[in-house]
């Protein structure tokens, strides 16, 4: 069976109660000062009695006790009120204070206990409970007590008013009335004023959820808003070096027919890699790029290294190993290629640091010319080569398998095994 009782998140226990405590303070003294110009017609109307014969200084009666009752009630609310200014909140961030929770606190049961004794004094008067229905019910309506403060206030006046109206009321079928109304009265106030706070609770944990939605969703506009600013600066750098970048392309294609296509191939094998590992839109775009281009510094290998029909030998093999450092000084020059040269040097870098132009291993290779080593791969093993037929895409996943921790990240290999097992 669920708790009646609202369970605030802890990180947003302090924020509930200072408001709690900054709202009772604030009520209070606003209520402090109608009960207070109240009081003063209270107090008229008891003098209009004394002038009227109902009560004498020295002579014990109801009239006389209410009397005392408003004097005191003044008293305590100009003390109340007294307290409330030096201690008065000047702003909405102000820090709150232990006396900012006292002073509500103590209004709220001095006025649920005061309405208890002027309701027993009326036993004198009237036979009536009427200012006990009208305190209690205004104090669970106007402030927000906690469940354990609010059943020992109530609980309290309860006590005090049934000792008071059994001393003071003789007549026995009038004592049951009000001892059954006080009853009925003192429990419905008590849930009235416990229904308030867990609704206070409630629409507090609704207004928190709203907050965190709305930042959410501002967070989501500022990173989408970040995310087409960056594509249009992108966009625009790429319309500039387009012409750049088809002259090398298509001079690189002339240069060696074995790559016409190569890196367009690469490209999308490796944006597919990419979007199976489930990466951002703007790696995606990084990927794709640096994968059209990885392979641009072939342009300055000799066509009698880049052509051979047969195995290269050591020399050669220094010659064409030096493609990815010159792809990236060639590609420096371009303001739109610039966060993505390292990927056009290390593409050619091992998993186990066997891979050139710096040796680099693991995690030492950034994560996307990793991915960018596995689709270069893929696709010379699947095309066709002067020194060897194409292979099928079968046999280009075994040998990913074989290179995995060794020439390939394995987790990434995986990834697009799986990706075309799936397909």
């Amino acid at each position: 069976m669920p708790s009646p009782f609202l369970k605030l998140p802890d990180k947003y226990e302090q924020e509930f109660f200072n408001e709690i405590v900054r709202l009772n303070f604030l009520r209070s003294r606003n209520l402090a000062l109608v009960l207070s110009l109240l009081n003063i017609l209270f107090i008229i109307f008891d003098i209009k009695n004394y002038q009227e014969g109902l009560w004498y200084w020295y002579t014990p009666s109801g009239y006389l006790t209410l009397f005392y009752l408003h004097v005191f009630l003044g008293l305590i609310l100009s003390i109340f009120l007294l307290l409330s200014w030096f201690n008065r909140l000047k702003s909405e961030d102000q820090v709150l204070t232990r006396w900012h929770s006292l002073l509500g606190t103590f209004f709220s049961a001095f006025i649920i206990l005061f309405s208890s004794c002027i309701s027993i004094n009326d036993q004198l008067l009237h036979n009536q409970i009427t200012v006990f229905i009208l305190g209690s019910i205004l104090i669970a309506t106007n402030n927000y007590l906690k469940p354990i403060i609010s059943i020992t206030v109530f609980a309290s006046s309860m006590i005090l008013f049934m000792i008071g109206i059994t001393f003071l009321q003789s007549d026995l079928d009038v004592l049951k009335g009000n001892y059954i109304n006080g009853t009925i009265l003192i429990i419905f106030a008590w849930f009235l004023s416990f229904t308030i706070y867990n609704m206070k609770i409630q629409d507090f944990i609704s207004q928190k959820t709203i907050q965190q939605k709305n930042k959410e969703v501002e967070d989501y506009n500022n990173d989408l808003i970040e995310i087409n600013n960056r594509l249009e600066e992108s966009l625009q750098a790429l319309d500039e070096s387009q012409n750049v970048i088809f002259t090398l392309a298509s001079a690189l294609e002339s240069k060696d027919t074995y790559t016409r296509g190569h890196s367009e191939r690469v490209a999308n094998y490796a944006l597919q890699l990419a979007q199976t590992l489930g990466l951002s839109l703007n790696d995606q775009q990084t990927v794709w790029r640096a994968a059209q281009l990885h392979d641009i510094g072939k342009i300055g290998i000799p066509d009698a290294i880049l052509n051979k029909s047969g195995k290269l030998n050591e020399e050669e093999w220094e010659i064409m190993r030096s493609h990815p450092e010159m792809g990236e000084n060639i590609c420096s020059t371009l303001s739109f290629a610039r966060n993505f040269l390292p990927l056009i040097r290390h593409h050619h870098e091992h998993f186990d640091g066997t891979g050139y132009p710096d040796g680099l291993k693991g995690e030492e290779i950034p994560f996307l010319a990793r991915i960018i080593t596995i689709a270069d791969a893929v696709d010379a093993i699947t095309s066709h080569r002067s020194y060897r037929p194409s292979r099928t895409i079968d046999y280009a996943l075994e040998e990913l398998a074989i290179g995995k921790g060794s020439q390939f990240d394995p987790s990434i290999v995986q990834a697009f095994i799986e990706s075309f097992n799936y397909a």
